[in-house]
């Protein structure tokens, strides 16, 4: 067993280790577009023959990510059909685990979010197919937000306290030791004020299982029943975290067509991760036992991006016995939105940016991997490094490669390059992959209608259109607004610009 690392070390080896994995993912992909760069000027048939083949990589890789895409969404629309509480009821009871006696702790953190944000969430979770007097909602806002801020949630517990086994209330302090200004403090606050309740009213910790939940958070009817489902039913439900599909629908006929591009695709992304559950990791709202938070000694508060963390603080103490079993049911969140156009296209790169910034976990595995005590298998650890940066590689580097360096060659190469049949061959070539790769581009335009809500009556029918062909500027919106922030939180890495806070998207609806 290996505990997972904070980022700060006394131990030479240790933060030479570090900095090796802040510096390596960032490195590797300027690395590519430097190279891909100079290779256009130096050697233009090599790189002529390189965009060839990455092309038909990409053509292949697209055309299976479309397939993995129907069967994601196939599961999602017969999961969403499913009574899930009367599943459980037909399960025998498992290890002292039934209905009767399994509850959810949901942990709502939040800063600074208008009744407007928070209202539809706790609705939503009353609204489920669950009994609510096995939910516990634990709410916590931030003290340097205000009083106004605390007011929200005391109006929520007084309208909706009754109708929950505990609605808990908290106010998290600013600059407690060892604390970044980031969600996961403020979860931690929050988690500990339930556990004060949970040890009043004798409730096992093995019968709880805690949701660490954005504040804008609607989960699916029967997301709590589902994952009650599966964690009575499994033996091995404390070394498994519980991910249902992230989707940005709240607001998504509000915003404009840049953010909801972003918006479909991170949703298509996820549905095909959770089609690959062998490689999932935890994001954003999701949810796990206590017994296991509690292990690992619940949330890091040193670290911006907790939701993926603490799957990897789980997988190393458990020696990599621990996953992520996917749900195919969708939790709804805000797509971003501001107040200008301008505004909400920066705010659209500071998310993406967070978000990218996940790989801070990256060296902390490698200490964790590096150990001598470390008993994961090699290759388990070679994959997971793999994985993690051929991820970070394509997301910062492929939009670039697949739409720059198709003419790159012609512009630079020289005259001698330019006067062979491969030259000329080179545009008709690149331009005919793309073409067949559109194939990916209309499953998703096709399947956007499934996923999205309905628009309402405050937008015509020419919207509908319109959100379908948005799904033509998808290569685009990756080259500008989609792979800038993932190398800026690389290079940010790179040259210990470490983000000292967690920045927290506006929330805004215009109905």
């Amino acid at each position: 067993m290996v505990i997972f690392p904070r980022q700060a070390t006394d131990n030479d080896k240790e933060y030479r280790l570090q900095r090796f994995g802040e510096i390596l993912p960032g490195a590797l992909c300027w690395g590519v577009i430097f190279l891909s760069v100079l290779l256009s000027f130096l050697l233009p048939i090599a790189a002529a023959v390189f965009i060839i083949f990455y092309d038909l990589f990409w053509l292949t890789r697209i055309l299976i990510l479309s397939v993995l895409t129907i069967i994601a969404y196939r599961k999602l629309a017969k999961n969403q059909k499913i009574d899930w509480l009367k599943k459980i009821e037909k399960l025998k009871e498992n290890d002292g685990l039934s209905v009767s006696n399994v509850y959810h702790l949901i942990i709502i953190p939040y800063v600074n979010e208008e009744l407007f944000v928070l209202e539809p969430t706790i609705e939503s979770i009353k609204n489920s197919n669950y009994p609510n007097d096995r939910i516990i909602i634990s709410m916590s806002s931030e003290k340097r937000a205000g009083e106004e801020a605390h007011k929200s949630q005391e109006e929520l517990k007084k309208k909706y306290g009754k109708d929950f086994a505990g609605f808990l209330t908290a106010v998290h302090p600013d600059n407690l030791p060892g604390e970044m200004k980031a969600k996961s403090s403020n979860a931690n606050w929050a988690l500990d004020n339930a556990l004060k309740f949970l040890k009043s009213k004798k409730i096992d910790v093995r019968q709880v299982i805690v949701s660490n939940f954005d504040c804008d958070t609607r989960p699916h009817q029967e997301y709590f029943a589902c994952v009650s489902y599966h964690y009575i039913k499994n033996k091995d439900r404390f070394r498994a975290s519980y991910q249902p599909l992230p989707m940005f629908n709240n607001n998504i006929w509000d915003t404009n067509m840049v953010v909801r591009t972003v918006s479909l695709g991170t949703s298509f992304w996820h549905m095909i991760e959770s089609v690959r559950h062998e490689r999932l990791v935890t994001f954003s709202s999701h949810s796990m036992s206590l017994t296991a938070l509690l292990d690992v000694g619940k949330w890091q508060r040193d670290i911006i991006s907790e939701d993926s963390a603490i799957f990897w603080q789980c997988y190393a103490k458990y020696d990599g016995d621990y996953r992520t079993i996917p749900l195919f049911l969708p939790v709804s969140m805000d797509a971003t939105l501001a107040e200008t156009v301008k505004k909400t296209i920066v705010n659209q790169y500071k998310q993406l940016r967070r978000w990218a910034y996940g790989i801070e976990s990256f060296p902390r595995l490698l200490r964790v991997f590096a150990n001598k005590d470390c008993k994961i298998p090699f290759w388990s650890r070679f994959s997971i490094v793999f994985t993690m940066l051929e991820g970070r590689i394509s997301w910062g580097t492929t939009s670039f490669i697949l739409l720059m360096m198709g003419w790159l060659p012609l512009m630079v190469g020289g005259a001698e390059f330019n006067e062979m049949v491969l030259a000329h061959n080179l545009p008709l070539i690149t331009q005919f992959l793309m073409r067949l790769a559109m194939v990916g581009i209309v499953c998703s335009a096709i399947l956007s209608f499934f996923i999205t809500p309905r628009r309402t009556k405050d937008y015509s029918w020419l919207k509908n259109l319109m959100f379908g062909l948005e799904s033509l500027f998808m290569p685009l919106t990756a080259l500008f607004i989609t792979a800038p922030p993932a190398m800026d939180a690389m290079t940010r890495l790179m040259f210990k610009k470490y983000f000292g806070s967690f920045w927290v998207s506006e929330k805004k609806r215009k109905n």
